[in-house]
């Protein structure tokens, strides 16, 4: 066991007896984790996935049906409390993925979140303050492995305070690792403003200073709205940022101050009997240091119950990028047979084993660099992979 493991672990252990000393409400405990084993069609591959590198620009890619480069989880405990009125709760997230982690772990192993929640306060009774390390709002597309609303980091403020047209809430944050120490950012945000129907809308505006870390400040804005018809969840962000502001409500640092980025997304997600699913298509543009760049992506995830525990599940997806003129594309798809709990498409855990096949153009290994969209600068334009992985959150 290695030191940094067996210090997270004890770091849990303690926690949870502290926590389980306190007169107050059941200790909660949730997560995520995925793992399995996976090779690839000629010897000398590395785990490997298959994306474009400027699609990274607007995360407008990387299928992730048999097509995750690490293993790992994520694992909470919370308490609450009543402590004269006010509804009081800790959080403590321990982390650990290997490498290539997500962009949204710590990477390696590390706390995740440690912060407090307190509700019921008289001169706000609606609201719920927070102060800590937090993940806030994070508001995904599953396929895409991304959150395109991420208010993440180290901070404090409030969050759904009744006012009549919607919730709001105010957040200030402060970077205090890598690229983004000494970047400050403002979230102001209202969510849940209801238009009838099943139709709401969410706006988050966010302000960066850079001036602390002499870096560029910035701005951007996050429409989502969200509805149901005919069975089906339908979700849209319109998305804008310029310099230090991340399309999702975040940082995006050493960005220049012309630096611009725009994105439309569109989910949708349904179940109809034994099949379910979800699609999502992606259009975006970015302009960093000058150099301009669309991004489209296309795609979507299938499952079929053939039984109360098989189903057969199948990926593609679809992406271009283009730059100085030239466009890298690449097409990826997946077939997976898999175990679960349940024949439904959001049914966890699910125990699969899949193949991955994927095929671009020689555009996206010049963009990805020496070694190529494969990591081994063999200049190969297809790819296929095989695993086995599981799933599961609680």
């Amino acid at each position: 066991m290695t030191r940094k493991i067996k210090t997270a672990l004890q770091l849990g252990a303690l926690t949870a007896a502290a926590l389980a000393g306190t007169s107050a409400q059941a200790l909660d405990f949730g997560g995520y984790f995925r793992a399995g084993p996976q090779t690839q069609s000629a010897n000398g591959y590395a785990r490997n996935c298959y994306d474009l590198a400027q699609a990274g620009l607007l995360n407008a890619g990387h299928y992730r049906l048999g097509n995750e480069c690490n293993t790992g989880g994520e694992f909470m405990l919370s308490q609450g409390m009543k402590l004269n009125n006010v509804d009081a709760k800790m959080n403590l997230m321990v982390d650990s993925w290997s490498a290539g982690a997500t962009p949204n772990s710590t990477g390696g192993v590390g706390v995740a979140i440690l912060s407090a929640e307190l509700k019921g306060i008289d001169i706000l009774p609606n609201a719920t303050f927070f102060a800590g390390k937090v993940r806030e709002r994070r508001q995904d597309v599953h396929i895409l492995d991304h959150f395109f609303t991420d208010m993440s980091g180290v901070g404090a403020g409030f969050k759904g305070q009744s006012i009549g047209a919607g919730e709001l809430g105010l957040g200030f944050y402060r970077g205090d690792t890598g690229a983004n120490t000494g970047l400050s950012r403002f979230n102001v945000e209202v969510q849940n403003i209801a238009l009838g129907a099943d139709n709401a809308l969410g706006v988050v505006v966010t302000a960066v200073s850079g001036k602390d870390a002499g870096q560029k400040n910035g701005n951007a804005l996050s429409v989502r709205w969200s509805a149901k018809f005919s069975g089906l969840d339908n979700t849209v962000w319109a998305q804008t940022s310029k310099g230090t502001a991340g399309l999702n409500s975040n940082f995006n640092a050493g960005a220049g101050s012309d630096d611009t980025k725009w994105r439309l997304v569109e989910t949708i997600n349904g179940q109809s009997g034994k099949l379910g699913g979800q699609a999502v298509a992606v259009v975006g543009s970015s302009k960093d240091a000058g150099v301009k760049t669309d991004v489209m992506s296309l795609g979507g995830r299938l499952s079929y119950g053939f039984t109360q525990n098989f189903k057969l599940v199948s990926e593609l997806g679809v992406m271009s990028a283009k730059a100085n003129g030239t466009s890298s594309k690449l097409t990826k798809f997946t077939i997976a047979p898999t175990l679960s709990t349940g024949p439904e498409f959001w049914a966890r855990p699910e125990l699969r084993a899949y193949v991955t096949t994927a095929k671009w153009n020689n555009a996206a290994n010049a963009a990805a660099g020496a070694t190529g969209l494969t990591g081994n600068g063999d200049n190969k334009t297809t790819g296929t992979s095989y695993g086995v992985q599981v799933e599961w959150w609680f």
